[in-house]
């Protein structure tokens, strides 16, 4: 196959179809206007894919874009952005992930890989100092992801290689297909691991010297600040480092917003089962991404019962509530074990969670039958059951070919009195918090630009400002009221677009946001002066920021004519809760939108206005 030699900073674009392979500076004006990660993957995608088209057509672009600041001296900078035309929503797929991979092409000097076309047969694409090369993935196609990486460390003879790889789920082309970068770091949401299968790259391997070059006095002095903000809430710094992010299950089970049962309930009696302070008696060894103080990952391991044995990585809280009580399941080692599995097969674990609980709703209420589940019986909290759909989705076979669709389209199939239960925004699957009793989530879930999704907004203000620091910021106090819908426009813009310029810098949304609850962007700004010598103040990140949101909302909107898609499902907005703490809540929610609208500069049906264009340079775009 084609070599191409590679030097610092560059995009390497990849044409399947034509086995060629391209290079290109990636040049400071780029930098300036868009940074890199999501930035530069919004942009590139928004001038390439004008035409809509079927996202598992060779025609679909993948990006893999580093962020400015991965495989650097800046605190937990892993990141990556993912990013393509998404085939569970037809609008942007975009996802994030951490781990080590990044921060090797950093060390290659690569900021961009594009991968355009589709390859005749399987391939994998291998990148190293001397150069980027096609290879032969024949003994690779039909392994599940740790078999890929296994195999591809044993056939190279190098342990250091970081692979993204994708399971018999991206093979077959399941609509919610995850990229895993190495074994337990997924690149879960939007369906990206199918667009790799549908172009035959079954996995991305780097090999790359392991570099850790040494600071200046100014950037170590930038660095420590930034990791002493980090420590600054002690508790919170301890629950994320010792607990990971499941150490939050509780207390969401404690508001009555567990989602359980398909959201029929928000509690599940033995919530405490699951929470990652129970799972920290699995846990075998704390694992961290690249320069991350936090250490928020592990490996576990089962000892005993049905899985023992069993090892793998401690799940996050998104997927401890989606693939346990949502589909009712509480038993800890089962959950430890099913999570798992979504990974080896290569499946996103909050869909697959979502459209388990969807068809055990069905099933429960009598809308199919054992006819249509080919003889299951889909009993709540039944792990065993769950496993089998699991592998059926993840071979589109059986009942798992239509589940393996997502919950839009599986309603579709079966009959118009299933798609009130069907719970997504944009045809993605939502996150396990109810929205309910949750105003800034609920408008999060609903005008997130790549579907029910909480990560692409994060508006963590809304759990831990202080009532004055919220004044002070967005002109309320009621944006940290839970239940007031007063204020969160502002918040959701905020965040949305402070999430965009995290995103494209590379940084860690878990310590940078979650834990420190700084929205502010000035840390940031220095820390990219200290290590790149770019001179960017906070106000010009977030006027960059503000430019990509705009900048993807028009690709969606090329995308897609519904101008409707910015809301929930009717059951959160026309059902309140039933019992528990939140008994009563309901989601009053296009107040919100209209207020969201009215702040980013979009008029009522959320189309940005020709002054908002004309404002962020894109009039001409």
């Amino acid at each position: 196959m084609e070599e191409v030699m590679i030097s610092p900073d560059k995009i390497i674009e990849i044409d399947l179809t034509q086995k060629q392979i391209m290079v290109k500076d990636y040049t400071e004006a780029m930098t300036r206007r868009h940074l890199a990660g999501f930035g530069f993957n919004i942009k590139t995608l928004f001038q390439r894919l004008t035409q809509t088209f079927n996202p598992l057509d060779p025609e679909n672009v993948l990006m893999i874009t580093r962020g400015l600041l991965t495989g650097t001296a800046a605190p937990a900078s892993s990141r990556i952005h993912l990013s393509a035309l998404s085939p569970l929503s037809g609008l942007i797929a975009s996802s994030s992930v951490g781990g080590f991979f990044g921060a090797k092409l950093k060390t290659l000097g690569i900021m961009s890989l594009i991968i355009t076309g589709k390859a005749p047969d399987p391939v994998y694409i291998r990148i190293n100092s001397k150069g980027v090369e096609i290879e032969d993935a024949g003994q690779l196609w039909g392994l599940d992801t740790r078999q890929t990486e296994s195999r591809l460390r044993s056939d190279l003879r190098d342990d250091r290689i970081q692979v993204l790889s994708i399971g018999p789920a991206g093979e077959n082309q399941v609509l919610f297909a995850s990229v895993l970068a190495g074994r337990d770091h997924a690149a879960g949401r939007t369906g990206l691991g199918a667009v790799l299968g549908s172009k035959h790259v079954k996995a991305l391997v780097v090999q790359a010297e392991n570099k850790r070059g040494k600071m200046n006095g100014v950037t170590a002095e930038i660095v420590k600040r930034y990791i002493k903000n980090m420590k600054a809430n002690v508790g919170r710094f301890h629950d994320y480092a010792t607990y990971g992010s499941a150490g939050d299950v509780l207390e969401t089970n404690e508001w009555g917003l567990l989602g359980t049962h398909n959201y029929r309930q928000g509690q599940i009696p033995n919530a405490k089962e699951i929470d990652g302070r129970e799972l920290q008696k699995f846990v075998t060894k704390k694992n961290s991404c690249h320069r991350c103080p936090v250490h928020c990952k592990a490996d576990i391991k089962i000892s005993d019962g049905n899985y023992k044995g069993f090892q793998g990585g401690r799940p996050e809280y998104e997927t401890v509530m989606k693939m346990g009580p949502l589909c009712g399941l509480s038993d800890p080692k089962a959950l430890l074990y099913l999570t798992n599995l979504c990974n080896i097969l290569g499946l996103d674990t909050i869909s697959t969670g979502g459209v388990i609980a969807f068809a055990m709703d069905l099933f429960d209420r009598g809308l199919i039958t054992q006819e249509d589940t080919g003889g299951l019986k889909l009993r709540w909290g039944d792990a065993v059951t769950m496993e089998i759909l699991i592998q059926q989705i993840a071979s589109c076979r059986g009942l798992g070919k239509i589940l393996a669709q997502g919950v839009r389209r599986a309603a579709k199939i079966f009959g118009k009195k299933t798609e009130k239960y069907a719970y997504h925004v944009k045809g993605v699957e939502i996150y396990g918090a109810d929205p309910r009793g949750l105003m800034g989530t609920a408008l999060s879930y609903a005008v997130s630009l790549r579907g029910g999704d909480f990560t692409s907004v994060y508006p963590i203000p809304e759990y831990r400002y202080s009532p004055e620091k919220a004044k002070k910021e967005f002109g309320t106090e009621q944006v940290v009221n839970f239940t007031a819908t007063e204020g969160k426009g502002a918040l959701v813009k905020k965040c949305m677009i402070v999430s965009m310029v995290i995103d494209s810098l590379g940084l860690c949304k878990v310590p940078s946001l979650a834990i420190s609850a700084n929205y502010d962007l000035v840390l940031e700004s220095q820390l990219l002066k200290a290590i790149t010598g770019l001179d960017i103040s906070a106000d010009e990140l977030f006027f960059i920021g503000e430019r990509l949101v705009n900048m993807e909302k028009m690709f969606n909107l090329r995308h897609s004519s519904d101008f409707h898609a910015d809301t929930l499902p009717d059951f959160f907005v026309n059902q309140p809760v039933a019992e528990g703490p939140a008994k009563g809540l309901r989601v009053n929610l296009e107040p919100m939108v209209q207020d969201f609208y009215h702040c980013m500069g979009w008029d009522v049906n959320g189309i940005p206005t020709s002054d908002t264009l004309r404002k962020l340079g894109l009039d001409n775009k």
